[in-house]
């Protein structure tokens, strides 16, 4: 990138904050990553699993495998944990810690961790976050009215 001195300027690196680690989470954090090798990426997941694979509990439930942690892991048996995260694609996953608030015009997503108890407003590496990605997931909704 040209500066306004006509010599060349790093690009600040882009700073991605995802809240959410089940199964798309994981899935924007990844593509973030292969978009920009630079990028400073950190899941937030208030669960203590990582991209769980949903799309097979039927197949648990209905007695198809019986090892829960399957849904964890990788094709190859990995573990999809923050080492995992961490080691294979760079990026930063806090399990057991829930955002709790965005403040955009400060650029600050508020934690809580959930084994301390502690919560802490974070600026992505001191500097802000450049992109902020929020994917909960769902609560299942009962469509009709519940008998009494």
């Amino acid at each position: 990138m040209l500066g306004r001195n006509g010599k060349t300027e790093q690009a600040s690196a882009k700073r991605i904050v995802v809240v959410g680690g089940s199964a798309a989470g994981p899935k924007v954090a990844a593509r973030a990553r292969r978009l920009d090798e630079q990028a400073e990426i950190v899941i937030i997941q208030k669960g203590p699993d990582l991209s769980m694979a949903s799309c097979g509990y039927p197949y648990y439930v209905g007695g198809v495998f019986d090892d829960r942690n399957l849904l964890l892991t990788t094709p190859a048996g990995t573990v999809r944990n923050p080492a995992f995260y961490l080691k294979a694609k760079g990026i930063v996953a806090r399990t057991e810690t829930e955002a709790t608030s965005i403040d955009r015009a400060r650029k600050t997503v508020t934690v809580l961790d959930l084994k301390t108890r502690t919560e802490a407003a974070r600026v992505l590496m001191g500097r802000g976050w450049t992109n902020v990605k929020v994917l909960e997931g769902a609560i299942a909704a009962w469509p009709y009215p519940r008998e009494k």
